[in-house]
């Protein structure tokens, strides 16, 4: 609810001062990019997509949504550089290559560009040495531990554990990883192993039977988001073990939410991409016109469950979950 007053805040500050921009920008003149490291094929980033448009919209200006086919940091980054070229308004960019962002945020910030980071940030020894203006998002390495907690009532001390990660090297997703290994190993004493399973959802199949096939003893399946759960769950359900394997997962879709329901998957975290997408446009607005710094946004980490599951079902449907 805190979120949502937020953001009507943030649209009525908009709207009431947009009667005072006289020296700034009409807002038909503004075009905003938002820039991720994967495209709306992915689930996942469709939601995002929505709320870019959806907020370009709602303020009357051009924003755009782009993102390679599949996890492609150069790529990314080239996007990035053109929209500079373009002379954007603003724009916002997710850091999934800490070593890749901070000369192209350091000269689009020199060029008198405002620039936001979405979904995924440096990693905690790097902070700091990226030049974005705030971090919209959901912090991944609590996310991870907190995903991990929720089914340690379940596994027996010393359990076995293993991370299924569909983007290798991904900053954000990494910080998942690491978050999910430290709670099972320190809190539980157990094993975790993490396994590159691909973007490619017949392989991630096959990597997954050969890795459960060599490590029978394993209790746990967690997968980083909607790439990595889909496959997860239908191997699941072809081989037969629900209530075998104990899977979590990260991030919303509808073939997750119906696993949940079935009892196939314990859970999911809800990181409520839509806001990432939506207030970054919205932010990068009042910066362009107001000079109001961005401030840092929480979307949050809830965890839906099989009793939370059929409330934000019709959501997850319509793209905005």
């Amino acid at each position: 609810m805190k979120r949502l007053v937020g953001l009507i805040l943030v649209l009525c500050c908009s709207l009431v001062l947009g009667g005072f921009g006289s020296a700034a920008l009409a807002a038909d003149e503004m075009t905003f990019y938002v820039i991720a490291h994967a495209g709306p094929g992915d689930p996942f980033w469709a939601v995002v997509q929505r709320g870019v448009q959806d907020a370009g919209k709602a303020l009357g200006v051009r924003a755009i949504f782009q993102g390679p086919a599949g996890y492609n940091v150069p790529e990314q980054v080239a996007m990035f550089r053109a929209a500079v070229e373009a002379k954007a308004s603003g724009i916002a960019t997710t850091i999934s290559d800490a070593r890749a962002w901070a000369e192209p945020i350091k000269e689009a910030r020199g060029r008198g560009i405002p620039v936001v980071a979405i979904n995924c940030k440096e990693p905690a020894e790097l902070r700091g040495t990226i030049p974005y203006m705030a971090y919209i998002g959901m912090d991944e390495y609590e996310a991870g531990k907190m995903a991990a907690r929720q089914i340690l009532p379940k596994l027996k001390k010393g359990a076995h554990a293993v991370v299924a990660i569909h983007q290798a090297g991904h900053v954000g997703l990494e910080a998942r990883a690491k978050g999910i290994s430290e709670v099972i190993t320190q809190e539980l004493g157990g094993k975790v192993d993490k396994l590159d399973i691909t973007q490619d959802a017949t392989q991630a199949i096959g990597i997954l039977r050969s890795y459960l096939k060599a490590n029978p003893d394993t209790a746990a399946i967690f997968t980083l988001g909607p790439l990595g759960a889909i496959p997860t769950i239908k191997m699941i359900r072809d081989d037969g073990l629900k209530g075998k394997v104990l899977m979590v997962s990260f991030d919303l879709d509808p073939t997750v939410i119906q696993a949940i329901s079935e009892g196939i998957c314990e859970g999911t975290v809800d990181q409520q991409q839509y806001l990432q997408g939506y207030m970054a446009v919205v932010e990068l607005y009042l910066c362009a016109k107001f000079k109001l710094n961005p401030a840092d946004y929480d979307t949050g980490r809830g965890f839906v469950t099989a009793e939370t599951a059929s409330a934000v079902a019709s959501l997850v449907k319509q793209g905005y979950r």
